[in-house]
């Protein structure tokens, strides 16, 4: 697998993030049904494209780019563009431990286990978190999800430990849909690059050569 990024790694990485960070601001996102305060967004499908092109290294290149840039130029900065931060390298993070696993085992185990690991790790990472946000930091948001979850589901939540529970399920299954909704568009258009790929300097996708390199 390769290792970390080279010059022209971290050029790539560079130019996935600014993609990244235009894409977030393009009116293309939408909310999420019981939560609308959380937005599905085409910000992450650059990193991710970053990850299965050229190997995890550039991939979280992109996603520190892409967070840098939200620093700077986003909204509820610095919190907002960490739990972004947060999201995505969580996800990149459960790709790269899959792609170890499954090294080999063909292009259709190594994507779906990618896709699960990606999810495992995000909602894992997310949930401690949000944890964190809703006790901590801004309390008031978890009476806003209650708010808006008591209407969806139809049932009263009057104390803090449902408010707190339902809040922090909504968002985890929020984030786990981000994974397919991201990684689809990805490997799509991964599948599409790979022809230009070897002009890059790379021979393949990096997901491929993961796919169908020999296990050591």
């Amino acid at each position: 697998m390769r290792r970390g990024p080279d010059s022209k790694g971290l050029m790539i990485g560079a130019v996935f993030g600014g993609l990244a960070f235009t894409l977030g601001f393009l009116p293309l996102s939408f909310p999420f049904p019981p939560l609308p305060y959380l937005k599905f967004d085409l910000a992450e499908i650059p990193s991710f494209i970053a990850m299965l092109m050229f190997g995890p290294a550039v991939g979280f290149v992109s996603a520190t780019s892409h967070f840098i840039a939200l620093l700077i130029f986003g909204e509820w900065t610095p919190i907002g563009p960490l739990m972004k931060f947060l999201a995505v390298s969580s996800s990149l993070l459960g790709f790269w431990a899959a792609a170890r696993l499954t090294t080999g085992m063909g292009t259709r185990v190594c994507s779906v286990s990618l896709a699960l690991f990606g999810v495992v790790a995000r909602i894992i990472v997310m949930t401690l978190a949000n944890y964190v946000l809703l006790t901590a930091l801004f309390p008031f948001f978890l009476d806003l999800g209650a708010k808006y979850l008591s209407s969806f589901m139809g049932i009263p939540l009057s104390t803090a430990g449902e408010k707190l529970f339902f809040t922090l399920l909504f968002t985890a299954i929020y984030n786990g849909l981000h994974i397919p909704l991201g990684m689809i568009p990805a490997f799509i258009l991964t599948r599409s690059l790979a022809s230009i790929s070897p002009r890059l300097g790379f021979p393949s996708p990096w997901i491929f050569a993961v796919a169908y390199s020999k296990r050591s």
